[in-house]
């Protein structure tokens, strides 16, 4: 149930967030659940004892104003809650429920410093919701009421720039948070609904070999979300032909740092693909843990002489690489992509997590050719069909 079908009432909260406690003590690891206590898990449950009617009018006689329906309802269904998102622990409760200024100074001081910022305004009038989290706060919002009396909603955190999207109201603001978490559980490999992800691996390979980067792209997160590890890298495969630059960051936080993912896809192909891609980015340096059992201790020494292995192409593909290196040496690069670029709509594999010639990226001598509008070309190009 999302915040648009009306996540409004107690009785919806209670089916929601009992659904929602299921998926989170289902796929979360131990250390994600230290506030859960074993009463919560025992029964299911993420949440207390609901505010009573009393309670809830002290708070809104306390406050000076009524409470946004969503948020009233959800304190009178569980007076706090524990692990509503990845990134925030626990819910404040009817005692200590308050505005900003009063519950928090030090915070409120801190978001007041640029006063032509959007979060220095909120701060004057915003009331503080959230409890323990990672470095990150909820904030309903009194000044911006919608036609039902919900008050828009933010999350401020430390750890990125200004404030996050706005959201209609503190049930949209559960609804997104609850979205994070599956996305992100999903790409450790702890699907919250696997159901699915390899027919949509199998889809955005379709879309891939089609040169439809966009549908391919969707079918890959969506497949990612689910769990898949085929998905994941696939995903990174097509940023680093639309995204070059950056790619280098997607093979650190997509690939590298899930093991399911490699071991999904082989660590022969990561050696052969993303590792060069990576090495030709950026630097082991800090991320020398997570080459741990990918690289040798000597390449990891020397990263500069790892070779990485060569995957099979196609007979006729492969002739034209051979034929672009030798235009490379007769100082043709014009001639050699062309070659290439020729060739493109011929190349195809039998590997299902295989959608282009990533070569074309790795190789040490073809690479240079591969501007970011040639890798672009590279990706759109519909591939693994005969030219009629």
């Amino acid at each position: 149930m999302t915040a648009a079908q009306g996540a409004r009432s107690v009785e919806q909260w209670r089916r929601y967030l009992t659904e929602y406690s299921a998926e989170v003590l289902r796929t979360a690891s131990d250390d994600e659940l230290a506030e859960v206590s074993a009463v919560q898990r025992a029964a299911g449950w993420l949440g207390f004892d609901g505010a009573s009617p009393e309670s809830v009018r002290l708070l809104e006689g306390r406050l000076g104003a009524a409470l946004p329906p969503s948020y009233r309802s959800f304190l009178v269904m569980s007076n706090g809650w524990v692990n509503i998102s990845p990134f925030m622990w626990t819910m404040r409760t009817t005692r200590d429920i308050n505005w900003l200024r009063d519950a928090d100074p030090d915070l409120y001081a801190s978001l007041r410093e640029e006063p032509t910022l959007p979060e220095s305004s909120l701060a004057d009038r915003a009331l503080l919701i959230s409890g323990n989290g990672d470095a990150q706060y909820w904030l309903l919002d009194p000044g911006d009421v919608s036609v039902d009396g919900e008050w828009a909603a933010y999350t401020w955190a430390s750890w990125y720039p200004g404030l996050g999207d706005r959201h209609e109201s503190f049930a949209a603001l559960v609804d997104a948070e609850r979205a994070s978490f599956e996305e992100l559980s999903g790409r450790d490999g702890r699907p919250v609904q696997p159901e699915g992800a390899g027919a949509l691996v199998d889809e955005g390979r379709e879309f891939a070999l089609r040169g439809d980067v966009s549908a391919a792209a969707d079918a890959f997160a969506r497949a990612a979300v689910k769990g898949s590890g085929a998905g994941a890298y696939l995903g990174v495969i097509l940023k680093g032909f639309l995204e070059p630059a950056f790619v280098h960051h997607e093979i650190r936080n997509r690939v590298l740092a899930h093991p399911h993912v490699i071991e999904e896809i082989g660590l022969h192909q990561v050696r052969a693909e993303v590792v060069p891609m990576f090495l030709h980015r950026a630097a082991i340096g800090p991320y020398r843990a997570l080459f741990t059992g990918i690289l040798t201790e000597e390449e990891l020494e020397a990263p500069e002489r790892f070779l990485p292995p060569r995957l099979p192409e196609p007979p006729e593909f492969q002739a034209a690489l051979e034929h672009a290196r030798q235009l490379l040496r007769d100082s043709a690069p014009e001639q050699a992509w062309a070659t290439l670029e020729l060739a493109l709509p011929d190349w195809c594999s039998g590997s299902p997590h295989r959608i282009a010639p990533v070569i074309l990226l790795t190789d040490p001598e073809l690479r240079h050719l591969v501007t970011p509008d040639r890798a672009r070309t590279i990706a759109t190009t519909p591939r693994g069909r005969p030219v009629p």
